[in-house]
């Protein structure tokens, strides 16, 4: 009985904080400025400027499939790379770009990009693994990746860790 209490009370939690997250989306519902929706496409810096409604997809697909380890940009397995721009600039290949992100989702390497993450990171190639991801299209991909990418621009705190919250 306790056991199932502790449960419980830890799916409370987690229905509470995913439902806070939702919150802020009220504002999201309006039209959002153009330059906050305007991310970078690819490496070679062609610019993209998100619908309103792929930005508010986005955000969906974000907090139901990747707010569990990244809440608020932070990376909750390491710390030390978060979503922030900076680190996904540095990043090897870079994945400060739209085109790069989504292609990330599907094919996740490390930090340098040497070594396949596919069985450690969810991405849609391994479905398998990663049942969350199964439903994704390359659409939802592209709107996740924006959204991420538009953050910055919506939160100075996006990425910087817990004391900043």
């Amino acid at each position: 009985m306790r056991n199932y209490l502790g449960k419980l009370i830890l799916a409370l939690i987690l229905a509470i904080v995913l439902a806070w997250q939702l919150l802020p989306s009220a504002a999201l519902a309006i039209d959002v400025a153009e330059d906050i929706r305007t991310v970078q496409l690819n490496a070679e810096g062609d610019t993209y400027v998100l619908s309103n409604e792929q930005l508010e997809q986005g955000k969906l697909v974000f907090v139901d499939t990747c707010s569990q380890c990244h809440l608020g940009g932070r990376t909750k397995t390491n710390p030390n790379v978060t979503l922030s721009l900076r680190d996904l600039r540095g990043a090897e290949p870079s994945r400060d770009n739209l085109l790069a992100m989504a292609d990330y989702l599907q094919q996740p390497t490390t930090y340098d990009g040497e070594l396949d993450l596919s069985e450690l990171h969810p991405n849609t190639m391994r479905a398998d693994l990663y049942p969350e991801m199964r439903n994704l299209t390359v659409d939802d991909l592209k709107a996740v990746s924006g959204y991420i990418l538009a953050q910055p621009k919506l939160r100075s705190t996006w990425g910087l860790g817990k004391a900043y919250d």
